[in-house]
């Protein structure tokens, strides 16, 4: 997959290209991607995605939504669902000020070269988003070129949504946010240093920092799985700021189990399975180290039940 950040991209040949913000990648949005790429599969094209770093209400918002998922998680999962042209360019003022008709011109046919779009429902385009798929469709008959609306894909009653997937991640509930997502809800960054504290209690730990305008879980403990390069171990993994030990940085602290080794740098992926406690203070670091035992203990008998 080749990826591009430049609204400039201008695509050699024709393509077919699903339109939309993407954040979370969850299964409303893969239903989307699947159908721009067995389309283009079937007419011998390259799928192109075009999307934004974040949604575009973010850029009038002060109070912005956080994001699901970043660039790097965000072209990950692209590349696995099969897409060939990723490009993710950042909304500023400059594609904000393009109408409808402009944006359609100027960036579907003009830059990416559709013969073929695949959009969502409720998908709006152009400026204040005054575009939506009743116009994509007129437009895109205007231009003899195809269009496919893609309908919502529903959890029950409930529209698999971004926003729906922020509140289950926010209140803990990491198997309705895994439901919606398709996969587990993670944590994808580097290992930071720590006070190396936990290790002399008899459990080391990695600290990751959350990247700015990251969705947060709710504070506490969870049971995770740990993806470090090949292998995928299972741990547990504290979301606060540690006010046992004086620390007041918000981070993920994980103890992976069974792990030797010097991760310090690196990236890593955290999967967040389940919610086992809130975050809170202990009156010494000995009934600390007594809580950890208990919820590793308590982890170990999720895994066992769940495998």
């Amino acid at each position: 997959m080749k990826s591009y950040t430049t609204k400039n991209f201008r695509a050699a040949s024709p393509t077919v290209v699903a339109l939309g913000c993407f954040d979370g990648v969850h299964r409303g949005h893969a239903a989307v991607i699947a159908e721009a790429v067995k389309i283009a599969r079937e007419r011998s094209l390259p799928c192109a995605v075009f999307t934004f770093r974040e949604p575009p209400r973010n850029y009038f918002t002060p109070n912005a939504a956080p994001l699901i998922t970043d660039y790097r998680e965000k072209q990950r999962l692209m590349r696995a669902l099969g897409v060939d042209i990723f490009v993710c360019v950042r909304f500023d003022a400059e594609i904000g000020s393009l109408s409808p008709e402009a944006f359609f011109e100027e960036i579907l046919l003009g830059r990416l070269n559709a013969s073929h779009l695949v959009c969502g429902f409720n998908y709006s385009f152009g400026k204040g988003g005054r575009g939506d798929t009743a116009l994509m469709r007129h437009l895109c008959e205007k231009s003899q070129i195809g269009l496919s609306c893609v309908p919502s894909v529903n959890d029950g009653n409930i529209t698999v949504s971004s926003s729906a997937i922020r509140q289950a991640v926010e209140s803990g509930d990491m198997e309705l946010a895994g439901r919606y997502l398709g996969r587990h809800f993670s944590l994808c960054a580097p290992i930071v240093g720590g006070q190396r504290l936990a290790r002399k209690l008899g459990f080391p730990t990695i600290n990751q920092v959350f990247e700015k305008n990251i969705l947060i879980p709710r504070r506490g403990v969870y049971v995770t799985r740990i993806a470090v390069g090949r292998r995928n171990m299972f741990g547990i993994t504290n979301v606060g700021i540690r006010p046992t030990v004086d620390d007041h940085t918000l981070c993920a602290e994980s103890h992976i189990f069974d792990f030797e080794g010097d991760l310090y740098g690196k990236t890593v992926r955290v999967e967040f399975l389940k919610y086992l406690r809130p975050e809170r203070e202990f009156s010494s670091i000995v009934a600390l180290s007594e809580q950890v035992q208990h919820d590793i203990a308590e982890a170990k008998n999720f895994i066992t039940q769940t495998k």
